[in-house]
Formats: structure tokens, C-alpha cells, sequence
């Protein structure tokens, strides 16, 4: 009975997961958000190391499939602090008839919050708003990890290095250990990879700290010399511990999910994690706990 309740909690929590593509429109013009990413910033520019290009994947066309005549915006981009940014031509690229590669100059630690898309053309209808989903994190109830997207990638020959951008909140009332050796990357095979200790001369990396509780950090961390033919789909913190934190970060399968590993999730299922409800900072866990406690209560009445 408590796996039973357990697993349909978890399928509920799936159903609910969100990913790209995101849409919108205004009833005249669809737009399709496809995926957003990272790159450094101008190698050599003053604000080299405090900005990045945040890259997003857009496709815009007619609501009206018979009509064939290319569709164009103003799009400018809000974080989550409410501030606006506009298109940066430079770093905006053309795939094809109506879909671009949008670049935005933003401070590293930016959260983009919404794109707004401005059709030029009247007939084209007003501005409309696409909300981005929230930071994904999942909580092991001591500890937080956030995710905020792929930082920069590198590639050489036959191997790659890719840079995540992740924060760690210390939710326990101890200090909390970090360094590098607290993350890993899983490939669509299962493979594992340690991500690389931190060098301070270039600052790439995760450094070493010690968390005061309710103290959070915000950092890079790095992993090279990737096959690539290896597919990033989970990153974790205290990787095959009972304390686990897994999300799911597949680029690939339009769904990203967070999963806390525990004793009990381990007791019911064969697969190494289990999938567990999406969690925000704020009272996450007691809203999670509450669910599944009434999943279990109606289980057991229908007993």
C-alpha cells in the first residue's frame, strides 16, 4: 500500500512537469519558444566576466495556416527582477523563414522571467507576453540545488566541456560542506561524470565552501572531456547517497522534472532514482508531504 500511494504520487507530480516548447500568441500570430541557452560574453569586453548572451530559440508565424507572408517583432526580454532587455543584433542569428536565434546581453545572474513579442504590422495584433517556467530545483529537505540552464560549451576535436550554472540553498540549521565532489552528470546511458575541481585561476568550476544554514550559493560547475556522443540528462548532487538530489535536465526530452532520492522511493522501485514532485524554495516540502499523505489516506479508505 505505501509504494502504491508513493508511485501514483509521483505520476501525479510528472503530469505536472513542465519543459519547452513554450507557447503563445495573440490570436493573429503563433510563437513558439524552443529552447534557450547560454554563451560568454564578448571575450575581451569590460563586461566580459559580469554578462552573458542568453540565447533563445524562436519561431514566428500567421495563426492563419494559408497565409505564407513572413511575420515580424520587436521582442525584448524581462528577468525576474522586472528588468527589460532588448534583441542585440550581433549576437541574433537566422535559421530560416520565420525562426530565429534571439541574443540578449543580461548580467550572469540574471532569471529570465518572460519574452514579450511586439508584432511590426497592425494586422498582426498586439503584444503578447511568454511567461518562462520556473528555475527548476528539487530539495533532499537539507539541502536545495537550482538549476539555471547550460553556462557555456566547449568543443575540441572528439571531447566537449560543457559549464552548468546551478545554486546550492543550505535548508538544515548546520553548516553545509561543498565542493566539486558533490556533483555529477548522467548521460542518456547511464554513464557518469565527475565534474572537475575548481581553478582558481580562470575561476572555472565549483569552489570549495562551507554553507551557513539559510545561505545560498550561485556557481558554475564543470564537466569535461565528454563524449560527444553523450547526451546530458540528470544532474546530481551527492550522486547514489541516500540524501540525493536528481534533476532532470534532458534538452532533448521536453520535460524537465526534479527527483530527491529516498530510502523509500529506493524500497519501491528497481531504477537507481525515482521521480518526485517539482519543488520551489518556499514551504516545497511540506506541500509535498501533504499530497502524498492524502494520496495515501484515500488509498487506504478505498482499502
Amino acid at each position: 500500500m505505501r509504494c502504491a500511494a508513493l508511485a501514483l504520487a509521483l505520476m501525479l507530480a510528472l503530469a505536472l512537469a513542465k519543459g519547452y516548447p513554450l507557447y503563445g500568441s495573440n490570436g493573429a500570430v503563433n510563437c513558439t519558444v524552443f529552447g534557450a541557452f547560454k554563451n560568454p560574453f564578448t571575450p575581451g569586453d569590460v563586461n566580459a566576466g559580469k554578462s552573458i548572451i542568453f540565447n533563445v530559440d524562436v519561431g514566428l508565424t500567421g495563426a492563419n495556416a494559408t497565409d505564407n507572408s513572413t511575420v515580424n517583432a520587436i521582442y525584448t526580454l524581462t528577468d525576474g527582477n522586472d528588468k527589460v532587455y532588448v534583441v542585440k543584433q550581433d549576437y541574433t542569428r537566422d535559421l530560416q523563414p520565420g525562426r530565429w536565434v534571439l541574443g540578449f546581453v543580461v548580467p550572469k545572474e540574471a532569471v529570465a522571467k518572460s519574452l514579450t513579442v511586439a508584432p511590426f504590422d497592425l494586422k498582426d495584433g498586439d503584444q503578447f507576453i511568454i511567461p518562462f517556467d520556473e528555475t527548476v530545483n528539487s530539495s533532499n529537505g537539507k539541502a536545495t540545488l537550482l538549476y539555471y540552464g547550460i553556462a557555456s560549451t566547449r568543443s575540441e576535436f572528439n571531447r566537449r566541456a560543457l559549464e552548468f550554472d546551478i545554486g546550492v540553498y543550505n535548508n538544515d540549521t548546520s553548516r553545509l560542506s561543498l565542493s566539486w565532489r558533490n556533483f555529477s552528470l548522467i548521460d542518456q546511458w547511464g554513464w557518469r561524470y565527475d565534474s572537475k575541481a575548481y581553478n582558481k585561476y580562470n575561476g572555472e568550476g565549483f569552489p570549495a565552501v562551507e554553507l551557513q544554514p539559510n545561505q545560498t550559493i550561485r556557481s558554475g560547475v564543470l564537466f569535461n572531456y565528454l563524449s560527444p556522443l553523450s547526451r546530458p540528462v540528470k544532474l546530481a548532487y551527492e550522486y547514489n547517497d541516500t540524501s540525493s538530489i536528481i534533476i532532470d535536465i534532458d534538452p532533448e526530452g521536453g520535460l524537465r522534472s526534479n527527483s530527491s532520492a529516498s530510502q523509500e522511493s529506493k524500497e519501491c522501485f528497481s531504477q537507481p532514482q525515482a521521480e518526485a514532485p517539482p519543488t520551489n524554495l518556499a514551504g516545497s516540502i511540506k506541500a509535498t508531504k501533504a499530497r502524498l499523505a492524502k494520496v495515501r489516506e484515500n488509498l487506504n479508505t478505498s482499502a
